[in-house]
């Protein structure tokens, strides 16, 4: 391999002592040999430098890197300023890559242009044996795998991240037009994909699971305020503001089916980034003929169809996505264009 390889994998790791020998193993075991992988030490104080130094030695496609102060982003983003390709493949150090992830990546890019980013399904994978409970990620899992087209992701967007971040491909170019990863009190990687879809950058994802994703309760996703419930509310209404404006310009009243407690966090956030409710729709007759922010909380049954309305959906249950969508559905209202989930 030459010092422009095809491809350059950005893997910051941090006291990875126990993973990343298998996770280098996976990398060293692709069916495409053409890459760089860009071993970032965000501070470890384990052997995990030691491990990646030795590997390094043997084979000069692993690059290893340092940064002087612990944290994820400049990690990242030191890494990205030090590849060599014009495409970056993410990759975490507790995880695993299939045989075909970089050649399955590579190639679409390279006969889809136009997609800016590429990921795939992925395999969530927990310790049975570690007292916590991961059935929230297995969830998550089990609903961004089925987000694979760029319509499902733009009318997605706002619910939750999309993409589990070690399985996203990228071109760099975009880096360099929108910007990298930004530091502030949101996830990293959700705020990126959100400014890129603003952006009008396409992304996809492939129908196949290339990389098994390994939940632990010591992930920064479990321990990380970055990664809160309240982060994720905040940062999706920022970005939801632009998308509203981008799309409908001032067409829309925009109102809200939900006043549950999550439900009116989100209201809060919306209303604090400019976007004003003006009713909300309710199926609790308790809450019925109150007043929240200012705006009247109303039966669904007043739900009249008016195409001049966008109803954001603010209801954070899993499980009342259907009834919802199959309620605004049969009024002929249309996902995207008369109602969005953002729950």
């Amino acid at each position: 391999m030459g010092l422009n390889p095809k491809v350059s994998i950005l893997l910051p790791y941090r006291n990875a002592e126990k993973t990343i020998h298998q996770c280098l193993k996976s990398i060293k075991n692709q069916d495409f040999h053409d890459w760089e992988a860009l071993l970032v030490n965000d501070c470890s104080y384990d052997l995990s430098v030691e491990i990646v130094n030795s590997l390094s030695q043997k084979d000069p496609r692993i690059r290893s890197l340092q940064v002087e102060r612990p944290c994820f982003v400049t990690a990242l983003n030191y890494g990205i300023s030090k590849a060599r390709s014009k495409i970056i493949v993410r990759m975490d150090s507790d995880d695993l890559m299939h045989r075909n992830r970089l050649s399955i990546h590579f190639e679409y890019l390279k006969r889809n242009p136009e997609i800016g980013l590429v990921s795939s399904k992925v395999k969530h994978i927990s310790n049975a044996k570690s007292n916590f409970n991961s059935q929230g990620y297995a969830e998550y899992v089990k609903w961004t795998n089925q987000i694979l087209s760029h319509q499902q992701i733009l009318l997605n967007q706002f619910r939750e991240s999309p993409f589990a971040h070690p399985s996203v491909t990228y071109r760099k170019i975009l880096i360099e037009k929108y910007g990298g990863y930004r530091n502030g009190n949101f996830p990293e990687d959700y705020e990126l994909w959100l400014r890129w879809l603003s952006k009008g950058v396409k992304m996809e994802k492939v129908n196949q699971i290339l990389v098994d994703w390994f939940d632990s309760k010591e992930r920064m996703s479990r321990t990380s305020p970055r990664y809160s419930k309240d982060a994720f509310q905040k940062i999706k209404s920022f970005y939801l503001r632009t998308w509203i404006k981008q799309t409908f310009g001032d067409s829309k009243k925009i109102t809200a089916w939900g006043c549950g407690k999550v439900a009116k966090k989100q209201a809060t956030y919306l209303f604090e980034n400019g976007i004003n409710i003006t009713s909300f729709y309710e199926v609790d007759c308790k809450k019925i003929g109150h007043d929240f922010l200012n705006a009247p909380i109303l039966p669904i049954d007043a739900i009249s169809g008016d195409r001049d309305e966008l109803i954001l959906v603010l209801s954070g249950a899993r499980s009342a996505y259907q009834k919802i969508y199959n309620f605004l559905s049969a009024r002929k209202l249309q996902n995207g264009r008369d109602f969005l989930f953002i729950a």
